[in-house]
């Protein structure tokens, strides 16, 4: 395990799957990251590489070739190498392997740098194209927020989008596989704010296309709470397991959508995945700061 700190925050992140595992607020002496419990959700901060959620049958084609695909990518099940670890700032790494091409067919290089600076955390995610092909992949964040209070709950919360452009956010509908449909809802904000219940989540995360790049959390009536900016992430996801009382909000940025719901996703030919030609690198940025 990995620490790095300021005089205002300790982080602590795993080898495994470059994951977050503590953002402890060292000025109210609290946990901000949620700690993981197996009755309700057993991670912290998962990174999600090279696909977002589900897949139809969970399978796609590459090249006229069917490959098999877990839940959000394979990232978060693989150890990664500690390149750099320095009292404020590491970098670990994930390359493909000969058994990371059985089910993803490129070569490749995942980067995952933290870095404190006050009562921030830096996040940058840079990925590599290492082979001869056109690299595609989808790239997402999924931090798990712990609520303030022990007795809290989500219809104690807020959260705002600052930067929306309007006050009404349309919404990606998933199906009950957890699939993409074609159709799309709304949702209305508030004084760019949208207020948070159990109900939210009964068909799984709500998720939004551009939103501005930047969230707030923090109780309904209270001035400090969490932001998160996301300025290279097209969506946003919301999620929390519905039914089980959790005490806890994922915030979570995504470049691309889970596969649709009844077509099996040519990888190639899937709208939203992300490209990098041979030999190039794209950086990703999220910064989590308490306010």
């Amino acid at each position: 395990m990995l620490c790095i700190e300021t005089q205002n925050l300790l982080v602590k992140i795993k080898e495994k799957g470059a994951e977050l595992c503590s953002i402890y607020d060292k000025e109210r002496d609290r946990e901000v990251l949620w700690q993981g419990d197996r009755r309700v959700w057993a991670e912290q901060s998962p990174l999600l590489f090279p696909f977002i959620g589900r897949l139809e049958e969970s399978r796609y084609t590459y090249n006229d070739e069917q490959f098999s695909m877990t839940l959000h990518g394979f990232a978060r099940d693989n150890v990664f190498r500690v390149v750099e670890s320095n009292a404020d700032s590491c970098i670990l790494e994930l390359r493909d392997t000969a058994l990371s091409r059985e089910s993803y067919p490129f070569f490749f290089r995942l980067r995952q740098s933290y870095k404190v600076e006050g009562k921030a955390l830096f996040i940058e995610t840079r990925v590599e194209n290492l082979g001869v092909e056109t690299l595609y992949f989808a790239l997402g964040l999924h931090p798990g927020f712990q609520f303030f209070g022990k007795e809290d709950q989500i219809s104690d919360y807020l959260v705002e989008f600052p930067l929306a452009e309007k006050e009404e956010l349309e919404q990606v509908l998933f199906s009950e596989k957890g699939l993409v449909e074609e159709k799309r809802g709304s949702r209305a904000l508030r004084k760019k704010g949208l207020s948070l219940s159990e109900e939210l989540f009964l068909h799984d995360a709500p998720v939004f296309p551009e939103t501005g790049g930047k969230v707030l959390f923090h109780r309904k009536g209270e001035e400090h709470g969490i932001s998160v900016e996301y300025p290279d992430y097209r969506y946003l996801g919301l999620w929390q397991p519905y039914g089980k009382d959790a005490g806890f909000l994922c915030i979570e940025p995504w470049t691309s959508l889970p596969g649709r719901d009844g077509i099996l996703e040519d990888i190639g030919e899937k709208k939203d995945m992300q490209q990098l030609y041979p030999e190039k690198e794209k950086t990703y940025s999220v910064k989590i700061s308490l306010y």
